[in-house]
């Protein structure tokens, strides 16, 4: 299912550091819900569906529900690792309430993800973090391991669509990842999308189809509505004229904003504002 890190609902059960013991086995016990493994240092053997695989320092390991797992430790390097043990869903909110949660099947992470060595130390930094803050029943603690687990998730997402250390097409993910943060950040400028692909290196043909396969629309669609959901939450939370928010919204004219906005909403942007009331939170 499509899902959004920032849309994730998660209830952390345990986090475990695993002493580095020489030649230890063990198997996954609790299979219901989702599973990492950090793997600081050491080299192992991780056997799971796809059969045996080696592991050592820098990996990242997902283990979604369902999957069954054997793990054996070398007796020379032996495995030094975290385990977070979580359930999570999907959780959102539109003009009508809130919708959910659905519990999450799988994350878009693979079984084994080998870190390039940027990502080593921010992740790795994490999984300390945890086991550092993670004190079962209070519900601070739990709280702040929390707050972790959604910075871990945005990282281990990052590294999966840069394709880890062994993937040739880290060029394009990081050339995505950039022109969708200029998206982003300059949605409130006018600019061409054709020209602004251009800048990345990669004909904007392969891009934008780049684009749509990874985050579910073109780079036109996601811009439109990013520049919606600015435009509705200025309506709804401030007192700003209509005017000055197709302006900050990055529409040329007024007349543009409404057209785009009624396409999109159904209703004039005036109209929506009777409709859900709109005040100053300055």
């Amino acid at each position: 299912m499509e899902y959004a890190v920032g849309n994730m609902a998660v209830h952390i059960h345990w986090v475990l550091a695993k002493p580095a013991l020489p030649g230890w086995e063990d198997i996954r016990q609790t299979v219901s819900g989702h599973t990492f493994y950090y793997i600081y240092s050491g080299k192992g053997i991780f056997r799971s569906e796809e059969g045996d695989q080696e592991v050592e320092g820098g990996t990242l390991v997902y283990l979604w529900p369902g999957l069954p797992l054997y793990m054996k430790s070398s007796e020379a390097h032996p495995l030094r690792m975290t385990m977070v043990l979580f359930e999570c869903a999907s959780l959102t909110k539109n003009e009508q309430g809130w919708e959910g949660p659905e519990p999450m099947e799988r994350l878009r992470l693979p079984f084994l993800l080998p870190l390039p060595s940027d990502r080593v130390g921010k992740i790795g930094g994490l999984f300390r973090e945890a086991e550092r803050e993670w004190v079962p029943g209070d519900s601070v603690r739990e709280a702040r391991v929390k707050s972790i687990w959604y910075r871990l998730v945005q990282e281990a997402h990052e590294a999966a669509e840069a394709g880890g250390r062994h993937n040739g097409e880290e060029g394009i993910a990081v050339a995505l990842r950039k022109f969708k943060e200029k998206l982003d950040t300059g949605y409130a400028t006018e600019f061409r999308i054709t020209e602004l692909a251009e800048q990345t290196g990669f004909s904007p043909v392969y891009l934008r189809r780049t684009f749509a396969a990874q985050y579910g629309c073109s780079p036109k669609e996601y811009l439109d509505q990013l520049r919606n959901e600015h435009a509705v939450r200025r309506l709804r939370f401030t007192g700003e004229s209509v005017t000055d928010i197709a302006r900050a919204c990055g529409y040329s004219d007024v007349y543009q904003f409404s057209k785009a906005f009624k396409k999109r909403n159904g209703v004039s942007p005036s109209d929506y504002r009777r409709k859900h009331g709109g005040g100053s939170f300055h």
